[in-house]
């Protein structure tokens, strides 16, 4: 669910500090209870100020619920003039401010934002936005910002390819995305995020980042080699179901029969050429 109307229904000039002051803004069809207009009209008081020409999203609660998790929110800003954005993402930190979830919010959800305002928002966290489990999450602590750093989209996979990852891994593919800078333009390489080890196996999770900027990557199978330091200690061939889109990251699986002796040494995956 995104909660965000767009007729103007109550505003509250929310002194900010002595040089500006941000109206605190309810939409048409909110429904909001005069409890609830409260309680939006303490915390906009009670935020710190922002800086000039700042937009900013402040997390007021969260709720968790079978799907997912919904959080009530202050979108702000300190723009002095109307202006709008055809997509944002939003993040879900944790207290030291790691990723646990990203939303991306496109021009359909946002409004043309008002100059100097203060605004509720409503916006459902669901199961696959999130990159921990919906129980691990501790909502006292839990925080909401902008994304600004550029990333890569991680490309959708069939189903057969995500039941192959660990959900943990699965879910460190997810953070390791967001906090990946892009591929620079014509280059292609390999990330290795997450290692499984069994008795019998080791299995890699790794992200496959193609940074061309149109250009497909028509790559059926990709040959890899399992290192141990400077050591091949297993190969193992990688099948891509489609082909890598232009400026996306690939999430990929892979297993290797573990190598017998020992053990202790670092490991990385490479190409094999």
């Amino acid at each position: 669910m995104f909660g965000l109307l767009k007729r103007k229904k109550v505003e509250t000039i929310i002194r900010q500090d002595d040089e500006r002051a941000l109206r605190l803004v309810f939409d048409e069809g909110m429904d909001i209870s005069k409890e609830d207009e409260y309680v939006f009209r303490y915390h906009a008081t009670t935020l710190p100020p922002l800086a000039d020409n700042q937009l900013s999203i402040e997390l007021l609660s969260a709720t968790k619920n079978p799907g997912g998790l919904s959080v009530v929110a202050l979108f702000r800003n300190t723009v002095a003039t109307e202006f709008s954005l055809d997509e944002i993402p939003v993040l879900l930190l944790n207290e030291r401010r790691e990723p646990l979830g990203q939303k991306m919010l496109s021009r359909m959800d946002l409004p043309s934002f008002e100059a100097m305002t203060s605004k509720p928002v409503y916006l459902d966290f669901f199961e696959e936005e999130l990159f921990t489990d919906v129980d691990e999450l501790d909502t006292e602590s839990i925080q909401l910002a902008f994304q600004m750093n550029p990333t890569a989209p991680l490309q959708d996979v069939t189903d057969a390819e995500r039941d192959a990852f660990p959900d943990v891994a699965w879910h460190r593919l997810k953070r390791m995305n967001v906090l990946s800078r892009p591929v620079a333009e014509g280059q292609f390489d390999l990330l290795l995020v997450h290692l499984d080890v069994t008795d019998t196996e080791i299995g890699a999770s790794l992200l496959v980042r193609n940074g061309y900027s149109e250009q497909a990557l028509q790559i059926p199978r990709l040959p890899l080699e399992l290192m141990q330091r400077d050591e091949v200690v297993g190969r193992a061939d990688a099948v891509l179901a489609e082909p890598i889109l232009p400026k996306h990251d690939y999430p990929l699986h892979v297993r290797f029969p573990r190598p017998e002796g020992d053990n202790d040494g670092p490991i990385s995956i490479r190409i094999r050429s």
